[in-house]
């Protein structure tokens, strides 16, 4: 989806192409303009949404004019994805900082890890901007952005069955079992966490996270049981 509507006025003066300003030069002067429109994209996206969102809205935003947007943006779908993808990138990182610090090879320390990425996630969803543009505002817009949120589902679902490896190893899932474990369980996440902005955050994260855990714990604990033992006798 792509805006019609562009500033006719400006709100700040060009600056000579090509020449320092204020010691900064066109590149990172470019790198902050880009910043101030993925800015004004979450606030915009995440508050009043992506449909109803224009040019002329995220520029005033910015506080910057439309030729500034289309120097770093083609569309607003395109500035959706740069926020999308950074929110998610930031959340990827925070998990896995998350699991990586509180984990370890041996079971208790890698079902700290799972708790700690869930808390992690919940913690980033307790943003409604983040979790309105992560978890709302990217569905059904085009199959260029379903294609990009698909993949990063998929993503957040391989951190998960990373996790069930190395609690049952003898666990040999073929290619499919693997994916659909993992996207169920991140699957459930999200769900929770879309009712969760929904419903106005009426549950403490901590709730939210001790209420998720089981469902990890169960599925953790059915794997690492050896398929001898739970055959039927």
């Amino acid at each position: 989806m792509t805006s019609n509507k562009v500033m006719a006025s400006t709100t700040h003066s060009p600056d000579p192409a090509g020449r320092p300003y204020g010691g900064i030069g066109p590149a990172a002067r470019q790198a902050q303009r880009q910043q101030s429109f993925l800015d004004a994209g979450l606030a915009v996206f995440g508050t009043s949404g992506y449909r109803t969102a224009t040019v002329r809205q995220l520029c005033r935003e910015a506080g910057l004019t439309d030729r500034y947007f289309y120097e770093s943006f083609a569309s607003t779908e395109d500035l959706l994805l740069a926020v999308y993808q950074r929110a998610f990138n930031a959340l990827e990182d925070a998990v896995m900082g998350a699991i990586l610090q509180a984990g370890s090879g041996d079971p208790d320390g890698l079902m700290a890890g799972l708790r700690a990425g869930l808390e992690a996630t919940y913690a980033m969803a307790a943003d409604p901007r983040v979790a309105r543009v992560c978890w709302l505002e990217v569905l059904g817009v085009s199959p260029r952005v379903d294609q990009v949120y698909q993949g990063n589902f998929e993503r957040y679902g391989k951190l998960i069955t990373a996790i069930a490896l190395q609690l049952a190893p003898h666990w040999k899932p073929s290619a499919t079992e693997a994916r659909v474990l993992g996207v169920g369980l991140a699957g459930a996440v999200s769900l929770n966490v879309t009712q969760w902005l929904l419903g106005g955050y009426g549950d403490s994260q901590s709730d939210m996270v001790n209420a998720t855990l089981p469902l990890f714990t169960a599925v953790m604990r059915q794997l690492a049981i050896p398929p001898e033992s739970s055959s039927p006798r």
